[in-house]
């Protein structure tokens, strides 16, 4: 008891003094929020939380079954036979080393947007801890019990279940609270690339919006499953282990333990099979997001709550994307149908022989721009010279097009850095003095809710050629590719794009339908932002030939294409 009110009483002091240093270190919000805000949040979105954690929890519980159902046959195997333990044991260890974050946009590749994309990396992760410790388990039963075995003739199978499982269960629940502490980490990792829903999709999400008390209070729920489910581990082993003679290592109800044991393994095939199956139905048209839902991709929500896809014939599902530019990839690997892309991507991707045609366009002008702090001194692009400058490779070639800018425009940057998909972070916090790689319709907007007011240079000020931005994109000889579901895609998604400029308000309602996620301080600036991309929405349909080619000449000037297009 003395401990406990030890622990409360330093918890206590921690979030006052953390709260005292938020309210005095007002220039930290893209750092730290006050605790007060973060429990404030959850406790407004409290369904939203639960929603997002039940999802996490069903993966975790998902991923552990698959993990517990590979790791007992596989542990007994090399208990059973030196040559596979000789064998298995350095795999395990490869797999461990193999970051999962990383494994995890390979298993969207192979299964698309999928339950299963998320577990697998989770099993994956768990799954070495169960196996060494269930297998040290198998090994630790003293030679005399072996041998007693032996000399009353029992078959391995007998001596598997009435002598070494028994015996292992100490490991084996500790492999078990192990697993449980990383069961976690593990989902997230997962979510980062392959989930729709979800704690860490939640977090990145929310950083990205610099909603950063969702970040917090999706971490803090994170936490509280994980170490609940440690605690329940824990709990499990001390109704299992008791300390009594081997006769009697189980109570009654567990003395038929092996049906137990086989029921449960029943269940975990069980959850796999049943959470795993969930696939997109056969008739929907999946399109995938350049980015996280923003104000760009309004029309394509209002399209589809109005109805005006699916009155052509379209069942239109969107799916949003974690990491830009990449749905190119899934288009042609058939995870999707349709995909919103880059223009420049896409000619270099065409460059390299993908097979990908443009349906329809979202935004038909360049969206990118230098963007700065104001009240830097920065009045004309000269101004940017020996500036250090930020940019994001999420359109693929931007670091190329970027330098070809910079040529162009005879600027020279003290620095360059990589800073990812953390643009407007790193402009806040004065990381940077020019970000490249943001939109001047959506990041601009994001800055100034953070009282950090901006300027910025359009590209298509700078006598650069114009292009389109958005572009939804097919692939080449699928059946989205031919005229007649063109047609029809670009009748409704034209006809959502009118709906939402004659009725901007309407529209923008429609999408706070589709992201009840976000904060209302995260919408009042998209909103603002949504205003400022009403002009640029694409006005007709028909891609000009004139402009395709003016850009691709640039880029081919330049030494952007590796290889000539495809006539």
């Amino acid at each position: 008891m003395r401990n406990f009110l030890i622990v409360t009483v330093a918890l206590v002091l921690l979030l006052l003094m953390w709260e005292a240093f938020s309210y005095w270190n007002r220039e930290f919000i893209f750092v730290l929020p006050a605790p007060s805000q973060i429990f404030l949040r959850l406790w407004t979105k409290a369904d939203r939380f639960w929603f997002h954690t039940s999802y996490t929890l069903k993966e975790m519980g998902a991923g552990f079954a698959l993990a517990f159902s590979v790791a007992m046959p596989l542990a007994w195997l090399m208990d059973r036979f030196i040559f596979a333990r000789s064998l298995l044991q350095p795999l395990f260890v490869v797999i461990q080393c193999i970051p999962m974050f990383t494994l995890a946009p390979i298993m969207v590749v192979w299964f698309g947007w999928s339950f299963s994309a998320v577990v697998l990396p989770t099993a994956l992760m768990i799954f070495f801890p169960l196996t060494i410790n269930l297998h040290q388990g198998l090994r630790t039963v003293p030679q005399e019990y072996l041998d007693y075995f032996h000399l009353n003739q029992a078959s391995s199978w007998q001596i598997l279940w009435k002598l070494k499982l028994p015996w292992a269960l100490p490991h084996l629940f500790s492999g078990f609270r192990l697993s449980a502490a990383i069961a976690g980490i593990a989902a997230v990792a997962g979510e980062y690339a392959g989930a729709q829903s979800g704690l860490g999709v939640l977090m990145i999400e929310s950083r990205r919006d610099t909603d950063l008390e969702t970040s917090f209070a999706a971490l803090f729920c994170l936490t509280a499953i994980s170490y609940s489910c440690y605690l329940a581990a824990s709990g499990l082993e001390t109704l299992a282990s008791y300390r009594r003679p081997l006769k009697t290592i189980f109570s009654q109800k567990f003395k038929d333990w092996s049906k137990a044991l086989g029921f449960a393994l029943f269940v975990c095939i069980s959850i796999i099979i049943i959470g795993c199956n969930k696939e997109p139905k056969a008739q929907q048209v999946r399109l995938i997001l350049d980015w996280a839902p923003n104000p760009n991709h309004i029309p394509l929500y209002v399209g589809v709550h109005e109805g005006f896809f699916v009155q052509q014939g379209i069942d239109l599902n969107i799916t949003k994307l974690q990491e830009r530019s990449h749905a190119t990839t899934f288009l042609l690997l058939g995870q999707c149908e349709l995909a919103l892309g880059y223009m420049p991507h896409t000619i270099r991707a065409h460059s390299l022989g993908a097979e990908v045609v443009p349906i329809g366009i979202l935004i038909d002008k360049p969206l990118n721009a230098f963007i700065f702090r104001e009240g830097e001194g920065i009045q004309t692009i000269e101004d940017l010279n020996d500036k250090k400058w930020g940019y994001c490779t999420g359109s693929g070639t931007s670091t190329h097009i970027l330098d070809a800018l910079l040529q162009d425009l005879h600027l020279s940057p003290s620095q360059k850095l990589n800073v990812n998909v953390d643009l407007v972070s790193a402009l806040g916090r004065k990381q940077v003095d020019v970000i490249y790689g943001a939109y001047w319709n959506i990041e601009t907007e994001h800055l100034r809710s953070q009282g950090i007011p901006t300027g910025y240079f359009k590209l298509s000020d700078l006598e650069f050629p114009d292009y389109y931005e958005l572009i939804v994109l097919a692939k080449g000889g699928s059946l989205y590719a031919q005229e007649e579901f063109s047609l029809r895609f670009q009748r409704a998604l034209q006809r959502s794009i009118d709906y939402a400029m004659n009725n901007p308000h309407e529209a923008f309602e429609i999408y706070c339908k589709f992201q009840p996620d976000k904060s209302q301080q995260t919408l009042n600036w998209e909103e603002k932002a949504w205003k400022l991309t009403l002009p640029i929405l694409a006005k007709g349909q028909t891609i000009s030939h004139e402009v395709w080619s003016r850009f691709e000449n640039w880029l081919r000037h330049h030494h952007l294409l590796d290889a000539p297009p495809k006539p």
